[in-house]
């Protein structure tokens, strides 16, 4: 069993959060195409102002060490509302502490507050790891059913 790193604490992202999230995602992408901090302000202050999407982000003694973001949808295929992670990170110092499925398992109970159907998730590294990870958490394929 991983232990989970002392004072975890997983809450919802607070604009204080910009230049830890901004870290966190030049992460996510690497070496890739990111958008310019400009389009990533931007994107980032639509968390706080629309009312179909959140995100949430775990710390240790108040330094972030991991955010996930949801996109709400109504979905004919799953006959109503559903979630979509559509980015995941942990930072490398905690990547296999569970810090990742504490985020997922979170996320899964927000789900049932809000009354969703199901949760999906957005990768491009299905075949590089993720997959594993998000079986791990319970995901069939890229969706998970979750119950009312």
């Amino acid at each position: 069993m991983k232990r989970l790193p002392i004072g975890l604490h997983i809450r919802p992202m607070q604009n204080t959060d910009y230049h830890s999230i901004y870290r966190l995602y030049r992460q996510l992408i690497g070496k890739g195409n990111y958008c310019s901090e400009e389009t990533f302000a931007r994107i980032f202050k639509s968390f706080f102002e629309k009312q179909d999407r959140e995100a949430f982000v775990a710390d240790v003694q108040e330094q972030v060490i991991g955010f996930v973001t949801l996109y709400y949808l109504d979905v004919f295929h799953r006959s109503g509302q559903i979630a979509s992670i559509q980015e995941l990170i942990v930072t490398e110092e905690f990547r296999g502490r569970g810090v990742g499925k504490s985020l997922v398992e979170f996320v899964k109970l927000k789900l049932k507050e809000r009354h969703c159907r199901g949760l999906e998730v957005a990768t491009d590294l299905w075949e590089n790891g993720a997959k594993s990870f998000y079986e791990h958490c319970g995901f069939s394929g890229k969706s998970i059913l979750i119950g009312n």
